[in-house]
């Protein structure tokens, strides 16, 4: 596996953490905060990795 694939997959298992720990604590405003920086993260890991692969 390429470096930067490791680092990609580590940056989007950590945005995933962040969604379930967000998941946890829904109730409360940072449950939504984490829940959506865990999701720009891993997203956009994701488009990140299209664009310097298509372009």
């Amino acid at each position: 596996m390429h470096p930067s694939t490791n680092t990609m997959l580590i940056i989007i298992v950590t945005g995933v953490a962040l969604m379930l720990v967000g998941f946890g604590l829904r109730d409360r405003n940072i449950g939504m905060g984490l829940m959506g920086v865990g999701l720009i993260t891993a997203i956009g890991t994701i488009i990140y990795k299209a664009y310097i692969t298509f372009y």
